[in-house]
């Protein structure tokens, strides 16, 4: 896997001069270059050490951490170039190219562990121990998400964060005289998806709606603290060993099947129904979902909020375990080819801890002031009334998440396989032992080529 990702970072040097317009002013280099990279303290003769960050945000996203760091440091400048904006897996390839050709740029950040975890391999990545060892930090006392490590070496700083949770329309639960949960159990969960469903045909309310994602067939599994994944941590063998993987796709047939309290799946992928608007349509009262919902829920441009949107934790398996969900904090990391490592790391710690609260981003700093966070973030919404702020709070204040697996590179085919797997069982075509079955045999199958 390794030579073949040189080789095509080989290959892409060919294709550098496309990417001259994505340099953002990389031919302008400080005198302070020619010193020692690790000085950042230089001189009164000196400019300030200039360093490059890449992403995929809007500038305004950042633009406010910026300014602060370099109030901080009038020794360092930072400047932020967004390749492909809002589109982080074509950001990534261009960095790809970019880091290959030689273009000078100093920090970046990544959107997925197996995105991080290929290149933390390929010596694409500074490796961090060292700096934080130097200032006297201990990871585990700053942050509340842990990043992957690559031959236990730490490469990355935790950016953007945020934990899976349920998402619910405060006013049917108000009707339905259900208080919004601050703990629950899935079958709890089950439970108010039974109260919450009203109705017949194309008017009908479900309870609950789940996506077509392979993530509402690991349910149960994301209330885990470790394996929660196809995969086991490790990287090297299957999980459907696991009683939690039967009993997520049971957990979800049964709620279609037999409550009839979730919409049906075969609703969902043959009408390709938009789970935003099976959401803020009414038609489906909570869902399992993701934290890029929050913003959401103040309502957009185009699906503006008509009802206010409550939160609550990823319910337990079990009633009293504490409270663990899918998720963590995109890694932000530094170049191993920088020129400016100690002005890097010293940038990315600003910016994982007070820096993202001036993202409007959640951060996964400890000492972050919480109630504050949420209160940017939500404030920044087109309609900050219609987010229960309350239960947000105490959502992302009880909710835990594991450290993350160790991730294949041939991740996306393993889940195309356990969703077809899946398919077959929530539609009908194989019952729940089958499924079992087949997973075990033609995800191994999958994992056995790839040895």
């Amino acid at each position: 896997m390794g030579k073949k990702w040189l080789s095509v970072l080989t290959a892409a040097l060919v294709a550098s001069s496309l990417l001259a317009g994505c340099s953002g002013g990389s031919g302008e280099k400080s005198s302070s270059e020619n010193a020692d990279p690790k000085s950042s303290t230089p001189s009164s003769t000196t400019e300030p050490v200039k360093i490059k960050f890449l992403g995929w945000e809007k500038a305004s996203v950042y633009q406010p951490a910026i300014d602060a760091f370099e109030q901080k440091n009038p020794d360092i400048k930072v400047d932020y170039v967004p390749l492909v904006e809002n589109d982080s897996n074509e950001s990534i390839k261009k960095i790809d190219l970019m880091y290959a050709s030689g273009d000078d740029f100093d920090v970046f950040t990544l959107n997925s562990a197996p995105a991080f975890s290929q290149r933390a391999s390929n010596g694409m990545l500074e490796p961090l121990d060292d700096y934080l060892s130097k200032e006297g930090v201990k990871y585990e006392e700053e942050y509340k998400a842990e990043q992957q490590k690559v031959n236990d070496k730490r490469y990355s700083l935790p950016g953007k964060f945020g934990p899976w949770f349920i998402i619910l329309n405060k006013s049917k639960l108000d009707e339905a005289g259900l208080p919004v949960p601050t703990s629950w159990t899935w079958d709890e969960f089950r439970d108010y998806a039974k109260k919450l469903t009203k109705g017949e045909g194309a008017n009908k309310t479900y309870g609950a709606h789940f996506h077509s994602w392979k993530d509402y067939f690991l349910l149960k599994l994301y209330s885990a603290p470790e394996n929660q994944g196809i995969m086991k941590d490790d990287g090297i063998n299957l999980n459907a060993d696991n009683p939690l993987m039967k009993q997520s796709l049971e957990l979800r047939y049964e709620m279609e099947k037999t409550d009839k309290s979730s919409t049906p799946y075969q609703d969902v992928i043959t009408q390709k129904i938009p789970y935003r608007d099976q959401y803020f349509q009414q038609k489906g009262v909570m869902m399992p979902i993701g934290p890029w919902m929050i913003s959401e829920a103040g309502g957009t441009d185009k699906i503006p909020a008509t009802f206010v949107s409550a939160f609550a934790p990823w319910p337990t398996n079990n009633k009293g375990d504490d409270i663990y969900s899918y998720g963590g904090a995109d890694p932000l990391v530094v170049s191993s080819k920088s020129k400016h490592k100690e002005e890097s790391y010293k940038f990315l710690r600003y910016l994982s801890t007070e820096g993202m609260v001036l993202t409007k981003q959640l951060s996964a700093w400890k000492k972050a002031d919480l109630d504050k966070e949420v209160g940017e973030i939500i404030a920044s919404t087109l309609s900050p009334d219609m987010i229960d702020k309350a239960s947000l709070v105490n959502t992302l204040s009880v909710t835990k998440l594991p450290v993350p697996p160790i991730t294949v590179s041939y991740a996306a085919d393993l889940e195309n396989a356990y969703i077809a797997e899946a398919d077959n069982y929530i539609l009908g075509v194989t019952d729940i032992d089958k499924t079992m079955e087949n997973i075990k045999t033609n995800l191994q199958k999958i994992i056995d080529a790839n040895k």
